[in-house]
């Protein structure tokens, strides 16, 4: 797609080139002229005369005259002018011995109009009817003061026609000359901005500074065409184009090795020191050898540099992008050919009336500016989702910092808690234990009521204990939980003179019972022995102890009155239990059992999900 509409425009741009060209007008085309000789004397001469090949050595004024008749040629209402396409690098007209216009200064310096056709009208009163004398005073220097023979003196063919017909041809002469030039040095002077203040911003990128460094250059360069009367002599700015020109081949070799990822350290001594070697060599040389330096540095040193970067340029970005491959081959194919035209113009010496580098230099650094910031915005969206991406994780990492702190928090308290219940059970155990032991040893040896005091003294020795394995947290295997359990019920009931029945499944020798599960439910079944000892009046009781899928289950049935006698809700015995069993996150049913009394069911869950939900019985 975006082919196809590159292709769109560059036909439309065509299309509107060919259209706004104007109509080739009638106009009278002066190439027989006399040009004026040393001792004074008029000699023929064939224009266009370029100094560069008629006479090289030659700097200064030079008049030229043509003579034309007006009659046949000029209508009374007609607006007469005359139109040079190329004179270098000034002039002033002169009809039949009256000054007519002048492009500027005609002194040292001259005005620099090498590329600035120039269009002047011929005042109808001064002309005749017959012999009418055109003199064309140019001002110029000598070839070897220029540093290229596009800007060689010399003066090109003559025009003259109306104002009318001859204006047209001027006005777009000048567009292709000056105005388009001017924009496009414009536009690229913007962008060298932009990319030089991308690269102050990310100096790690260096080929956008080696870039702005080429760019910036030849933009400095275009922008001769912006003033043409300078306060200096022409030569001194004829050197500074060539004496500067490594700042812009150093700029492109070093911006295509940064751009490919590569840095060899002997080649950038080389083009770092040809900057100022090469501006010394101008100096000393001084103005007699500007061509002469300049043709021979373009041709031998510079433009090998330039091939050589081309190759091998081309030949990593073949292997590296593509996409950057086809695109730097025709720009530089471009720039290439540019250069080779106005090389080819200067050793042939052949001056152009279009300074092709001045329009196409700009042209083929555009895309590459383009690409630049294309690759800059790229860059900028990675980095922003990299910084995204970065963030989120930081969150996350925060999220889980303050996770673990929370934790390590928590588990400090529990570690504090878990010392100071430590300590609570060292001192029931040592203190009070102590004691309850020494009542029922004591009360033992007593006759009278010993053997109850003793009883009553081991029963509040065990709560003790179980009270203290609880604080401590301690697991106890399940083997041993029931195994106790059976001996405590058993021996309460027999006591009581009720019939014991105990029902119970073997559980696993690696089965442990949480300290919580543990204490509660021993606290459950006595609870439960307790009130069918109290109040059921029952002859016989059932305790059954069954393993569910993930808990335990405990069941007391008895064949006394059940609820309906004075066992009841009013007490504190029931609610406890219920209270015991949510406590566990487990279920509880009262009710009628199979012996035909109070049933009491307590089922609670088992492992780590000790808050799990379970289906009542």
């Amino acid at each position: 797609m975006l082919k196809k509409w590159a292709f769109i425009v560059a036909a439309l741009l065509v299309v509107w080139t060919f259209l706004s060209r104007p109509a080739q007008a009638a106009v009278l085309q002066l190439v027989q002229a006399q040009v004026q000789a040393a001792d004074g004397t008029w000699q023929p001469v064939t224009l266009p005369d370029d100094w560069a090949r008629s006479r090289p050595e030659f700097g200064g004024s030079l008049h030229y005259r043509v003579l034309f008749d007006a009659q046949g040629v000029f209508n009374p209402l007609d607006v007469p002018a005359v139109y040079i396409p190329r004179v270098c690098s000034n002039m002033a007209v002169t009809l039949n011995g009256t000054l007519v216009g002048s492009g500027g200064q005609m002194t040292l310096p001259y005005t620099r109009n090498c590329f600035v056709p120039q269009l002047f009208t011929l005042p109808m009163p001064l002309l005749k009817p017959q012999g009418n004398v055109l003199e064309l005073e140019v001002v110029g220097y000598p070839l070897r003061y220029v540093s290229a023979t596009q800007r060689s003196s010399g003066l090109s063919e003559v025009h003259l026609g109306t104002l009318a017909d001859m204006k047209p041809v001027h006005e777009q002469a000048t567009w292709w000359a000056q105005t388009v030039p001017k924009i496009i040095t414009a536009v690229l002077g913007a962008f060298t901005l932009f990319i030089g203040a991308l690269w102050l911003a990310r100096r790690q990128e260096t080929y956008l500074g080696y870039f702005a460094l080429w760019s910036g250059w030849w933009t400095l360069n275009t922008m001769r065409l912006f003033i043409t009367d300078v306060p200096l002599a022409g030569p001194w700015i004829e050197m500074l184009t060539p004496a500067t020109v490594g700042v812009c081949v150093s700029g492109i070799v070093l911006f295509f090795m940064r751009f490919a990822g590569r840095s060899v350290g002997w080649v950038n001594q080389v083009l770092w020191w040809q900057i100022p070697v090469v501006m010394l060599v101008f100096l000393l040389a001084g103005w007699d050898h500007i061509h002469l330096l300049a043709t021979g540095l373009y041709s031998f040193w510079f433009i090998p540099q330039f091939l050589a970067v081309l190759v091998w340029f081309l030949r990593v970005s073949w292997y590296r992008s593509r996409q950057d491959f086809w695109l730097f081959a025709a720009i530089l194919l471009s720039l290439l050919a540019i250069v080779s035209v106005e090389l080819a113009g200067t050793l042939m010496l052949i001056p152009l009336k279009l300074h092709i580098g001045h329009l196409g230099g700009p042209i083929t650094l555009l895309p590459i500016c383009i690409r630049l910031i294309w690759l800059f915005t790229d860059s900028w969206r990675h980095t922003e989702q990299v910084n995204a991406e970065l963030e989120a994780r930081v969150a996350e990492k925060t999220q889980e910092i303050e996770r673990s702190y929370a934790e390590l928090t928590e588990l400090r308290t529990r570690e504090a808690a878990q010392q100071e219940r430590q300590r609570i059970a060292s001192d029931l155990h040592d203190d009070l234990g102590a004691k309850l032991l020494t009542i029922a040893q004591t009360a033992q040896a007593h006759t009278d009521g010993g053997d109850r005091v003793s009883s009553l003294a081991r029963q509040a020795l065990d709560d003790m204990r179980l009270s203290v394995r609880g604080i401590v947290g301690d697991a106890a295997q399940a083997v041993h939980a029931l195994a106790d359990w059976r001996a405590e019920t058993v021996a309460r009931l027999s006591e009581a003179g009720i019939t014991p029945e105990w029902v119970a499944e073997d559980p696993a020798a690696d089965l442990v019972l949480p300290a919580r599960t543990h204490v509660q439910l021993t606290r459950v079944l006595r609870e439960a022995v307790s009130n069918t000892i109290r109040h059921s009046g029952a002859k016989r009781c059932r305790v059954t102890i069954v393993l569910l899928p993930g808990g335990l289950s405990v069941q007391v049935d008895d064949d006394g009155r059940g609820l309906d006698g004075t066992t009841s809700r009013s007490g504190h015995g029931l609610p406890n239990m219920e209270r015991r069993a949510r406590k566990l996150g487990g279920v509880h049913a009262f009710r009628r059992g199979e012996l035909g009394g109070l049933q009491v069911r307590v089922d609670v869950p088992l492992g780590s999900d000790a808050s799990a939900t379970m289906t009542a019985p």
